[in-house]
């Protein structure tokens, strides 16, 4: 069968259409922004032939305990998927179809790609936002967590406390909030934010302004504006730039960053236009 690609719908187009769309295709799209010529119909025919091996490997199987083993068994052992703890920052590990090749991700990367494997198989898994590292719950409300960085092995309470502390803080105790199931946007949302801090380490103000201006659309914060704003001035584009930082400031006059925008909305205004060459 001839398979189409999909509607390449930027990522805000895509979320406007449907407030929840499927993962793997709003991850996808996250991938499309930043690498246009993507076969997102190979990557997809790839997920559907991985989770037609899986439908087989768990077929009669019902605890969740069981389903997470089946999931590791194939997933990480067969396939060869693991968490990527000597690049951890490569930013190649955010875009799902990178990870597929490279066999290589994050925790949130790999939660997408164990969730868009178990839904073809027929089996229930949620994202989990746990802070700083990102979890699936496997089997329902009753289910097992499972840590997709390390071969999916199932976390009982005494783990999660530990990671706890180790993510949040010595002295932090496990909430209930901690092991909320999160949707595609909350999801992507976050693995923008990821990308976010990865582009403004490496001084990628291009990729820095393009995450910030999608973030400001998905998530609606005056933050990832006056972000946005700033990598437009680094970036030469002061009119941009005076629009965002003008924006963000209207709104958080007094924002504990405030006279910082403010210097900065200066060398905007002052900053010569850019004339086309």
């Amino acid at each position: 069968m001839t398979r189409q690609p999909l509607a390449h719908l930027d990522l805000v187009s895509l979320f406007a259409a449907c407030p929840e769309p499927p993962l793997d295709v709003a991850a996808l799209a996250l991938s499309h922004e930043f690498q246009p010529g993507l076969d997102t119909a190979e990557v997809m025919a790839t997920l559907d032939d991985w989770g037609g091996v899986l439908a087989e490997r768990v077929a009669g199987l019902s605890r969740p305990a069981d389903l997470a083993a089946a999931v590791g068994t194939y997933l990480y052992d067969e396939l060869g998927f693991q968490g990527d703890e000597e690049s951890y920052y490569d930013p190649r590990n955010s875009f799902l179809d990178q990870v597929m090749a490279r066999r290589r991700g994050i925790p949130i990367t790999l939660a997408v790609l164990v969730m868009s494997l178990a839904r073809r198989a027929g089996v229930e898994a949620e994202g989990i936002g746990f802070p700083g590292h990102f979890l699936v719950r496997m089997g329902g409300r009753d289910g097992v967590f499972v840590d997709p960085f390390f071969g999916a092995r199932v976390l009982d309470r005494f783990q999660l406390e530990r990671l706890t502390e180790r993510m949040v803080g010595p002295k932090a105790s496990l909430r209930e909030e901690h092991l909320t199931a999160v949707g595609a946007r909350l999801t992507v949302i976050r693995m923008l934010r990821n990308l976010a801090r990865i582009y403004d380490q490496m001084g990628d103000h291009g990729r820095g302004m393009l995450i910030a201006d999608r973030l400001a659309d998905l998530a609606g914060a005056l933050d990832f504006v006056r972000d946005r704003g700033l990598h437009a001035l680094a970036l030469g584009a002061h009119a941009a730039a005076a629009e965002d930082l003008s924006r963000y400031l209207d709104g958080r006059p007094a924002a504990r960053d405030a006279d910082a925008v403010r210097e900065a909305l200066a060398k905007a205004r002052a900053g010569s236009p850019r004339t086309l060459q």
